[in-house]
């Protein structure tokens, strides 16, 4: 039996998706693996970045330079980022299914459940779209798996190094934001 917990922010501001949120500075990052795409064409540009987390800072300038090895930036059609989270979990705790985290998500997004994720048809970054998948206990991996990711949903026409930048910048701020409102705050203490 899975039970509910409370959630992080019952009532977010106003400019709740205005901005990027600060970093988490968790002592214990719980990040497993960062994997970014760029698709040219037929092509795609990949980076993965396993544990322990650098920072976005760090991640960020390694997509730069994976975004300058695309050469004629109008070649990229596409951009994919997925936080993989694998959060310690003490004895006795249950953790959230992904049925449990549908609605949640559902007071802000368009989303859908399917057997094992969430679907989130449009997110606040125009033309993207995401999903989110709650895991307990991976074969080799005990703890409460989240794996977050969001995707550009059609050609997305960049037109500067910039703009795919700040799209990757957005993107990492989204998951952020599905961070705090999926895990609670019993969890996040526990990080801190």
């Amino acid at each position: 039996m899975t039970r509910k917990f409370p959630r992080r922010e019952e009532n977010p501001p106003k400019n709740f998706f205005i901005g990027h949120p600060q970093p988490h500075s968790f002592s214990h990052s719980p990040v497993e693996e960062v994997f970014c795409r760029c698709t040219c064409g037929p092509e795609s540009l990949s980076l993965a970045i396993p544990a322990p987390y650098p920072g976005w800072p760090e991640i960020r300038d390694r997509i730069r330079e994976m975004v300058s090895g695309a050469g004629d930036i109008s070649r990229i059609t596409g951009c994919m980022l997925r936080y993989t989270d694998l959060i310690p979990i003490g004895e006795g705790k249950t953790v959230p299914a992904n049925e449990n985290i549908a609605p949640i998500l559902s007071e802000r997004y368009d989303c859908h459940t399917t057997k094992n994720e969430i679907v989130l048809i449009s997110t606040s970054i125009p033309g993207t779209a995401g999903s989110v998948c709650s895991i307990d206990n991976r074969p080799g991996k005990p703890g409460w798996t989240l794996v977050f990711t969001m995707n550009t949903e059609r050609s997305s026409g960049f037109t500067s190094r910039s703009g795919v930048m700040e799209w990757f910048d957005d993107a990492r701020a989204e998951i952020h934001r599905l961070f705090d409102l999926i895990v609670p705050v019993e969890i996040v203490q526990t990080l801190r």
